[in-house]
């Protein structure tokens, strides 16, 4: 007879993630037929063109031989923190090293911040489309989650929808710029701010992990807007600014009550980040930022690529987004639904992305396209699809 396990009840709407379902399929294809599949699915770097850069690789092997490789329990090394306050204050929210704390990456920042702020019967405002991550841990406490649609083409705030779902139940509004998946910023902090005012019970979480990855527009932090500082919580990474996704390491600014919380939330689960990681962040923040600047700039010569190529194939069409490394593009001419329209191009095509859906209702007629990759691959992508030519 086989063992029943006594899982627990609050872990029943666990899922495999998401945004992750096309490249588990993408794998198992490649495994299964040998073909070359094109990733346009993945939200990563890419190839040689993003490698990480040489100073930060040496401080790391410096770390290690340094003997950075022991228990430092609390929120961060001191000189990181330091120099996380002051990019923090460069954005314009004045801060202190006492508000800040290094995380092992956003989505940690993230799950410690909904497991501290949110209980059972609590409201949690989402974008729909949002990161589906966030969801997971609101779930796990009971608190009843709301999506505020984001309208479209233009992926803003609608501030009468908004205000409608607000309660007195309502604890914590979650807004990200630039926004995944769709890379536009959001265009309105300050009418967000106004809404939260007569909300003094309310707080924000601001995902900014894209906030060095804008193309034509300035990032701007609600954090920054008078009387928002003491309600906001900004959640931002190492990852995307300097392409070390893999090396989960983030941080989250807040007022010095909250760092408190998270900081004993998180000794009292990792203990810390690794210090020889907290060592490559600082050379990473604290040397040079060529590599950051040029990076950026190469994603934008790829963004446009990418966009003019979607706009030729049959059925699709794409803005052009304001950061991020994601287009989102519209497949509504097609016939198909983004997840149809997903499994064919896969099938057919070779060619992995992620359907809209996964990322909320507002998602559909929409698919997910990484470029952060060679232009090669953009190019055999784009060559691809049009050959595929999917209708229904």
């Amino acid at each position: 007879m086989a063992l029943s396990y006594p899982f627990s009840s609050k872990i029943s709407h666990f899922v495999p993630p998401k945004q992750w379902a096309s490249m588990r399929v993408a794998r198992d294809l490649e495994k299964k037929t040998g073909q070359k599949i094109i990733h346009f699915e993945k939200g990563d770097y890419q190839g040689p063109d993003f490698d990480t850069p040489d100073h930060v690789l040496k401080a790391t092997e410096q770390a290690l031989r340094d003997g950075y490789v022991r228990y430092d329990p609390g929120p961060g090394l001191p000189e990181l923190r330091e120099a996380l306050a002051q990019e923090m204050t460069g954005r314009g929210r004045p801060t202190v090293a006492e508000e800040v704390i290094v995380t092992a990456g956003a989505k940690h920042a993230l799950t410690m911040t909904l497991l501290t702020f949110l209980e059972q019967g609590d409201e949690v405002i989402f974008p729909n489309p949002g990161y589906p991550p966030d969801e997971v841990w609101a779930k796990y406490v009971r608190a009843e989650i709301k999506h505020t649609p984001l309208t479209k083409p233009d992926w803003q705030f609608d501030m009468e929808k908004l205000e409608s779902l607000i309660t007195p139940k309502t604890k914590l509004l979650i807004i990200n710029t630039p926004q995944r998946p769709n890379g536009h910023l959001v265009e309105n902090p300050e009418e967000i701010a106004e809404l939260c005012y007569k909300y003094p019970n309310m707080m924000v979480i601001s995902d900014e992990i894209f906030s060095h990855v804008t193309f034509d527009k300035p990032h701007k932090s609600i954090s920054a807007i008078p009387d928002m500082v003491d309600r906001t919580i900004i959640i931002d990474t190492f990852s995307k600014t300097y392409a070390m996704t893999g090396w989960r390491i983030g941080y989250a600014v807040a007022p010095r009550p909250v760092i408190d919380k998270l900081s004993i939330f998180l000794q009292d689960s990792i203990t810390n980040v690794a210090a020889f990681i907290q060592k490559a962040a600082y050379a990473a923040i604290s040397g040079p930022q060529d590599w950051t600047v040029q990076k950026t700039a190469l994603l934008k010569q790829k963004r446009d690529r990418m966009v003019a190529g979607l706009n030729t194939v049959p059925g699709v069409t794409c803005d052009s987004p304001d950061g991020a490394f994601y287009a989102f593009a519209d497949i509504t001419g097609t016939g198909l639904t983004s997840q149809e329209y997903t499994d064919q191009l896969v099938e057919n095509a070779g060619v992995a992305v992620v359907a809209g859906t996964a990322f909320g209702s507002q998602g559909e007629g929409y698919v997910r396209i990484t470029y952060a990759c060679s232009d090669e691959n953009i190019d055999e992508g784009i060559r691809r699809m049009k050959e595929a030519n999917l209708t229904k």
